[in-house]
């Protein structure tokens, strides 16, 4: 019987045959364009009504729905004369102030500094100087042009002195930003703080440091506020009413037997309602408006994913994801209901397109998913004959699927994802009958439509999800969730084989994930990725403390320098493992780096107490492994190292928590374990305050009962046994 694994391997084996010999990048993205515009395209050749002037009409022309057309010349040139009457909006930055005096404050502190080390004077003014640019952000050429004897003099006032000048700079600094200070505004600033202190009282050899200094520290509190531009500029745009005429569903717009003049033909030409003879125009606007789309989505793609841009693999999964949408669209959009015209113009609701953002979602991204959605919303709308309800209803199911799905915790919320698109499909169409003034039965018929819809993009979602995820060997959430299952084998080892280390994994897990949501990271990638990353020591359990429950411990009889390649083996067994196993590369990586080149410090420390310690070398007691490139592997290296160290206190009251998880963070940062990942400063603020929120919860204070209140216990409780016989 073939498994699972066999097929996997055979399509893992026919991917990277393809890949090999595979299609350039501009020959694939070709394929899925051409595909794209083919299903596009096929529904807008060759349709309606073949009419010419002076010809009387052979029957009834009808609208199919409501529809108008709008005077798109007259409209965009009103809303641009409304936009171009907005004025520029700024908004103030309450940051700049304490900067500004953080940074005044920092010079004076400088000042202080040089004038304590009794330095000779020319360098105490080349140290300030270095400072001075250092801080200011100014070119040398401009902090060399400050009078020498002018950084003397500053460093030569007393400590009064400093703060009285402090003082004052600070209130001109003030002054300067009290009522808001503009990019624009900034050199007359700067000329009224070179004015102010000219004419101060200041001594004269004085006056140049200072103006240097508060030119430069000065910057402005007032920035452009775009968004809030880009709104108002929006609102006076969507003020303007576009010119335009509307028809309503099965009106008359030619009755039979009337005679075609140019007036009528252009209305209906207007419309979309005339059969073209010539077939290019249409034609080459479907090919113009997918590579306007492609182009879009590429310059997004650049710009926002480059992680998808940069590489084959994924533009495939994406043009596929992409054109399989809309083939499952236009086939589901070909099926004929019937009568009435109204009834069977409804179609469009059924169309699956939340199934492709749910897809999009969990293998790529939800971004890229919302902004598809646009992208679909609007083929969708064109491919049905501009129906513009269907693109809102398409793109209101497809932002709740990918809200539904974009942060699951089991495979069952791939269906509960379908039930919340069906609901808001159901929803958003209904708004959009009473909008239209539809009757009840079409309402009813769409809004069943929809909720179908939404159970179709699920089974879609469920049906392609796991051959995608073969093909391309990505690694989803849902395959995330499946290796956090306590029963996978690998789990299941580590609680029978080494029960300590899996314990430790747990609380690693929790300890990184609940992290991992504070500084935004991956939360479901961390917790499994903890979960495995001490696979290796399943090699050699007994040799680790945490499985060494009442047995001896076997590096009391080894050398240290042997302790420590056992050690660090189970780095590179648990990545054996990984491997065989076929987990994730990304949960490989974690286990390849969750050690990074840290130090084996308590091994060094005996090799050092050995009888020759000059043979000791570093770089010996440590890890021969990778440093964490990610947040979630520097995640898992923090909590594990922290999870490790807090077992070994005594009373961990909060204070020592907190004290020994920043001591650990911090020993890791100037390690340079966390150099190749993109961690801030803030960030392991927030990871330290995270970890100790959560290892409060778990090592909090108990109450010790006194032995003598024991004792008073026992002694009732043994009473009340004997009133009970």
């Amino acid at each position: 019987m073939i498994t699972w694994q066999q097929v996997r391997l055979w399509l893992d084996n026919r991917w990277q045959r393809f890949a090999r010999r595979g299609l350039r990048r501009v020959e694939l993205v070709a394929i899925f364009l051409v595909i794209a515009a083919a299903v596009i395209g096929s529904g807008l050749i060759g349709r309606g009504y073949t009419l010419v002037e002076g010809q009387i009409s052979p029957l009834d022309i009808r609208a199919p729905r409501n529809m108008s057309y709008v005077d798109q010349a007259q409209t965009e040139a009103a809303r641009r004369e409304a936009a171009s009457r907005v004025e520029n909006v700024y908004q103030s930055d309450d940051q700049v102030l304490p900067e500004v005096e953080s940074n005044l404050q920092g010079v004076f502190n400088e000042i202080r500094d040089l004038q304590r080390q009794n330095l000779p004077a020319q360098r105490s003014e080349s140290l300030l100087q270095s400072y001075l640019a250092q801080a200011t952000g100014a070119s040398d050429a401009d902090v060399a042009s400050v009078d020498p004897a002018s950084l003397g003099a500053l460093l030569s006032l007393n400590s009064a002195q400093l703060t009285g000048l402090y003082t004052v700079c600070m209130g001109w600094l003030q002054d300067s930003l009290e009522y808001g200070l503009t990019e624009d505004a900034l050199p007359n600033a700067r000329d009224n703080l070179s004015g102010q202190v000219a004419s101060s009282n200041l001594d004269r050899e004085l006056k140049p440091a200072v103006t240097f200094v508060l030119t430069h520290i000065l910057r402005p509190n007032l920035v452009l506020d775009l968004e809030t531009y880009a709104s108002k500029v929006a609102e006076a745009q969507a003020s303007v009413s576009p010119v335009q005429h509307a028809v309503l569903a099965n009106q008359v717009i030619v009755a039979k037997g009337e005679t075609i003049d140019a007036a009528l033909l252009a209305e209906l030409q207007q419309l979309g309602l005339l059969q073209t003879k010539n077939i290019w125009p249409p034609l080459f606007g479907v090919i113009f408006l997918v590579l306007l789309l492609a182009g879009l989505t590429a310059a997004y793609l650049k710009r926002f994913q480059p992680r998808f841009y940069e590489r084959n693999r994924y533009i495939a999964l994406y043009g596929i994801l992409v054109t399989l949408t809309l083939l499952v669209a236009k086939g589901v959009t070909m099926i004929r209901l019937g009568s009435p015209a109204e009834t069977a113009g409804l179609i469009g609701y059924l169309a699956p397109l939340a199934g492709g953002a749910m897809l999009i979602t969990v293998l790529m991204d939800a971004e890229l998913a919302v902004f598809t959605s646009f992208i679909l919303s609007l083929l969708l709308a064109v491919m049905l004959d501009g129906q513009i309800s269907f693109a809102i209803a398409g793109l209101a199911g497809s932002l709740a699927g990918i809200y539904s799905v974009s942060n699951l915790s089991d495979r069952a919320g791939l269906i509960r994802g379908g039930a919340f698109v069906s609901l808001v499909n159901a929803a958003v169409i209904l708004v959009l009958g009473l909008l239209n003034a539809s009757d009840t039965a079409t309402v009813l018929t769409g809004v069943g439509l929809g909720v179908a819809g939404g159970f179709l993009s699920s089974i879609m979602m469920l049906g392609f999800l796991p051959y995608l995820e073969a093909l391309f060997g990505i690694t989803s959430s849902v395959k995330l969730l499946e290796l956090a299952n306590p029963n996978e084998p690998l789990l299941k080892r580590l609680l029978v084989e080494t029960p300590g280390t899996y314990h430790h994994s747990i609380l690693v897990g929790n300890l990184a994930e609940a992290a991992a949501q504070a500084v935004h990271a991956d939360p479901l990638l961390v917790r499994v990725g903890a979960y495995y990353h001490d696979i290796g020591k399943l090699k050699r359990p007994y040799f680790f403390i945490e499985n060494q429950v009442a047995r001896e411990n076997p590096h009391e009889k080894i050398a240290p320098s042997l302790s420590t390649l056992i050690i660090t083996s189970h780095v590179r067994d648990g990545l054996e493992q990984a491997r065989e196993q076929k987990l994730p590369a990304s949960v490989q990586a974690i286990i390849e780096q969750h050690h990074g080149t840290s130090l084996v410090a308590y091994f060094y420390q005996r090799a050092l107490e050995s009888d020759r310690p000059e043979l000791v070398t570093e770089a010996d007691f440590r890890y021969d492994g990778s440093k964490p490139g990610t947040k979630e592997a520097a995640l898992v290296m923090l909590a594990d190292s922290v999870e490790a160290a807090v077992r070994s206190l005594q009373k961990p009251t909060p204070g020592r928590l907190e004290g020994l998880t920043r001591k650990i963070i911090k020993e890791r940062l100037q390690d340079g374990q966390l150099d190749e990942c993109d961690l801030t400063f803030k960030d392991l603020d927030t990871i330290a305050t995270t970890f100790v929120q959560v290892l409060g919860g778990i090592f909090h204070s108990r109450i010790e009962y006194p032995e003598t209140m024991i004792t008073e216990i026992e002694r009732r409780r043994a009473r009340g046994a004997v009133v009970n016989q």
